[in-house]
């Protein structure tokens, strides 16, 4: 396996940690005259009890082995946190896991009726790769149908990065460079497959936010975030995330958007499903009418089949499918951003 882009994400890392540090958090005298910010790479070597070129070659993404024991040691002199301790493992690791061995779309019917289960909250189920697996009707009425967006967009950083719901969030970049930096945390031992490259070349071209948020390496662990929401129809709304673990080793998970209380957005849950039941007890209707048909027609073949032959045969009565006029859409609901 190829491990030039792990090495390369590694290097990056703990070039923006050490930048980002300065001498006198570490204990180190302040320099009046410095050329580069932070500290630097001999700073770093001396206090992880390292070679400066031995650390320098780390920094340049050559092919060296790292012991735990030197990481742990790195982790201590920069300072990182227990997130970032997890990224620096996962990409000093040569652990083989690839995400391409879980599907990229859909999810079990059992997985879909928990989702379904949670109306009129929003939720979703995400992949290892942040891909959007499946959705519950709440989630559409909130942030519009991910069916009417292409397929490889339905991943977490394009609905933020992509423009499709930077206008529908208040707070959007809080949450947007949240997103990122839980993102990165969370695929450090998939940054040398090729969806990953080609994911981040895609963005750094269509967003120039995440083109200079991505430099700066940031990492965050999975957290509770308030999202604040301007809806077309019903106004301000406080959703607050959690995120439950599938727990069948597909590293899937299931978002939770569940209303901030004192906020008044239970009710317009509410109002937003009760807006959108008719039209989905109407596809329900139409759908049981389908079926009802199709046996039916399955039924007088079948007994045709079974009655002997003779000279005079009865014609068959063709069923005429029943039209059932859809609700219009409003105009809220044509300009509604994902």
């Amino acid at each position: 396996m190829n491990y030039d882009q792990r090495r390369a994400e590694l290097a990056d890392f703990l070039r923006t940690r050490r930048v980002a540090l300065q001498p006198e958090e570490v204990g180190l005298p302040t320099r009046t005259s410095r050329r580069t910010p932070g500290l630097r790479r001999e700073d770093v070597a001396d206090l992880a009890g390292i070679s400066a070129c031995w650390y320098t070659r780390l920094e340049q993404a050559r092919d060296i082995r790292v012991s735990d024991h030197v990481l742990k040691s790195l982790a201590e002199a920069l300072r990182l946190n227990a997130e970032e301790r997890e990224h620096l493992l996962a990409l000093a690791s040569e652990d083989t896991r690839c995400s391409a061995r879980v599907p990229t779309d859909g999810v079990p019917p059992a997985l879909q009726r928990i989702l379904d289960s949670q109306h009129p909250h929003p939720a979703f189920a995400l992949g290892p790769r942040f891909n959007i697996l499946a959705w519950n009707q709440a989630r559409t009425d909130v942030y519009g149908d991910l069916n009417e967006i292409p397929t490889e967009h339905r991943h977490l950083l394009w609905l933020f990065f992509g423009g499709y719901m930077r206008e529908l969030i208040q707070n959007w970049e809080q949450c947007a460079r949240s997103v990122l930096a839980e993102f990165r945390a969370a695929t450090g031992l998939y940054v040398h497959e090729p969806w990953f490259t080609s994911l981040v070349r895609d963005l750094s071209r269509n967003s120039t936010e995440f083109r200079n948020w991505w430099r700066q390496h940031e990492i965050e662990g999975r957290h509770v975030a308030a999202r604040e929401l301007r809806h077309p129809s019903v106004g301000r709304m406080v959703l607050e995330e959690c995120a439950l673990i599938v727990d069948d080793c597909s590293d899937r998970r299931i978002v939770l958007e569940i209303p901030q209380p004192g906020t008044g957005t239970e009710r317009k849950l509410a109002e937003l499903s009760s807006r959108s039941q008719p039209q989905t007890q109407t596809q329900t209707r139409s759908q049981a009418q389908a079926q009802t048909q199709s046996r039916s027609r399955s039924q007088s073949r079948s007994q045709a089949q079974s009655r002997p032959q003779s000279r005079s045969r009865s014609r068959g009565v063709r069923a005429v499918p029943i039209h059932t006029p859809q609700k219009p859409v409003s105009w809220e609901q044509r300009n509604h951003r994902f």
